[in-house]
């Protein structure tokens, strides 16, 4: 018996140690599972974060239709944002013919604009006058162009005899007026403008091909340039010069400039006016002198009848402010709505006369109207600066004048503290302006440390007011002035 529990015994230890080693190798084996699984998942998230840190160092590409950009990272692309249109000078001028304005008002339209305009308790605040250009301090895109290398640096300088003007520069600048009075019949008419164009063609001939040169025109709409920046005077630039010239005041019906695609990136002299006692827009000498200023010229030559621009100081940044808490009265506003309902009426009187009119002399009209296309077809035609026709001498016994328009009245503008709300100043004297001027020039040919330019003047048979202000241009800018008392006269060949 004893010996049966021994063996007994032996085979039960037998096999409860044999159960806790199987037991061990479940829990062995679990514990390697665990390291495992562990590891795994450290590796993994070790290389994440080292994609993720190599994909933020790694320049990106720009988007571009190949998919330089993962679509994941490709935003939405904004709509292009439209530029507003530039503004073309209308060149066709109209005659005498009396017709029923194209753009005689609605009347239910105008009194739909009129509520528009005086239910609001303060009007927008008016556009910036068409100087175009902020003043005060240059910006940081001017800066940069002002303090940019000498367009000088290794430029030659060329002698200019400017009708009668004789100087010298690197980097010359011709500014010529296309205003109307420059075509006036004791100018010589368009005849006589060709005589200056020749002449200028000839002066650009004249040339040394390492001097540099820009041609800006300019009338009452704006400034035409050559080129954008001066360029050097090569044959080929000479003659593509010569075909700039050429096209401006060939006829009485299209003259002055073409495209107006000068927009100064400088201070301006001030805000344009209207010329002094009239509704007519000056002309833009202004804008001839900006951009020679902008251009860096070294030497300016402008041939001018003289007439000064109007212009006044600029009080833009005042405005911005004042303006916040401007409103308009109600006192200005039922003055105006009385205004603007007198003058609906009386334009509805002028439609009715105009039309009468064009019925019982239809037949003198049509005459007169066949005699301009005859004066037209031979060139004939006198222009007047500051009149909306050109004259071509056309006179019908038995026609009188068209009944006249009514003007419309001036919207009424907001007030604070009981003033108007003006962005222009005092206007300038010729001698505030000439300050102004020298004042620009030393400012922007300061930030690339070079002298202001000359500014030579010719006075193309001009009054003796404008004569006095072209001889203190000249002789305030280091220049010299010479007056033109007859028609130019051709170039020779």
């Amino acid at each position: 018996m004893i010996q049966v529990q021994t063996a007994d015994l032996g085979r039960e230890g037998f096999h409860g140690s044999g159960r806790l080693k199987k037991t061990d190798k479940k829990r062995s084996l679990l514990s390697v599972c665990l390291i495992l699984a562990g590891a795994i998942h450290l590796l993994g998230l070790m290389a994440f974060g080292t994609y993720t840190l190599f994909k933020g160092a790694v320049p990106r590409m720009p988007f571009t239709s190949e998919g330089g950009v993962p679509i994941e990272d490709a935003g939405v692309e904004a709509p292009p944002i439209e530029e507003m249109p530039e503004l073309a000078e209308d060149s066709s001028m109209a005659s005498e013919t009396a017709a029923l304005p194209n753009n005689a008002p609605d009347l239910e339209t105008d009194a739909i604009l009129f509520t528009a305009a005086v239910s609001s308790s303060a009007l927008p605040m008016p556009s910036a006058p068409p100087s175009l250009a902020q003043a005060g301090p240059v910006s940081a895109a001017t800066d940069a162009m002002v303090s940019r290398g000498s367009a000088r640096t290794g430029a030659k300088a060329s002698a200019v005899n400017f009708f009668g003007v004789k100087g010298d520069g690197t980097n010359v600048y011709f500014v010529v007026d296309l205003s109307d009075s420059m075509l006036e019949p004791e100018r010589g008419g368009i005849a006589g403008f060709a005589s200056v164009k020749s002449n200028l063609v000839q002066m650009v001939q004249s040339l040394d091909e390492a001097t540099r040169f820009n041609i800006v025109v300019y009338g009452a709409a704006g400034v035409d340039r050559f080129e954008v920046e001066s360029t050097l005077a090569t044959p080929e630039k000479k003659k593509a010069a010569a075909s700039f010239i050429d096209k401006y005041n060939n006829s009485t019906e299209r003259r002055g400039t073409q495209v107006n695609n000068y927009r100064p990136g400088i201070p301006v002299f001030g805000l344009i006016q209207n010329d002094r006692g009239t509704d007519r827009a000056t002309t833009r000498l202004d804008l001839g002198l900006l951009a020679a200023l902008e251009g860096r010229a070294d030497t300016i030559f402008l041939i001018t009848d003289g007439k000064a621009p109007t212009l006044a100081e600029d009080k833009r940044e005042e405005a911005r402010a004042a303006w916040k808490d401007a409103a308009l009265t109600e006192a200005d506003r039922a003055k105006y709505q009385k205004e603007i309902e007198k003058w609906k009426k009386d334009y509805a009187k002028f439609t009715a006369e105009m039309q009468a009119y064009r019925e019982r002399y239809k037949d003198l009209l049509a005459k007169r109207d066949e005699k301009i296309r005859e004066a037209k077809s031979k060139g004939d035609g006198k222009v007047r600066e500051g009149a909306d026709y050109v004259d071509y001498g056309v006179r019908i016994p038995g026609l009188p004048s068209a009944p006249e328009e009514p003007k419309q009245p001036e919207i009424p503008q907001p007030k604070n503290a009981g003033k108007v709300v003006k962005e222009a100043g005092n206007l300038y004297d010729e001698a505030g302006l000439i300050r102004r001027i020298r004042e620009v020039a030393m400012q922007v040919y300061g930030k690339s440390d070079e002298p202001a330019p000359s500014i030579h003047t010719v006075g193309y048979m001009s009054k003796s007011s404008e004569t006095k202000f072209l001889q203190a241009l000249a002789a305030k800018n280091n220049g010299t002035f010479k007056s033109i008392s007859a028609p130019v006269k051709p170039a020779s060949p």
